[in-house]
């Protein structure tokens, strides 16, 4: 078996906060916080398991910024 990336996007929709995997919508929050906060607590999980896992922050127009990668950042986040 591949080891394939688990890239969690997160990104502002309307007045929310969303978090997708692979496209897929995870969850939806009303803070960016609260988003971020959610999408390291999933990627943490698949870290475990022994997958890549990242959390990127998406902000308009902008490249896809990392915020979090297992085995790379603490857990849980320190800020």
């Amino acid at each position: 078996m591949s080891q394939s990336r688990n890239d969690f996007h997160v990104f502002r929709r309307g007045l929310e906060w969303a978090v997708t995997l692979h496209g897929v919508a995870v969850d939806v929050f009303a803070s960016q916080k609260a988003a971020l906060n959610r999408a390291i607590d999933a990627a943490h999980q698949i870290g475990m398991q022994g997958r890549d896992a990242k959390v990127l922050l998406v902000d308009g127009d902008a490249a896809p910024r990392l915020q979090w990668a297992f085995g790379h950042h603490p857990y849980p986040p320190t800020a």
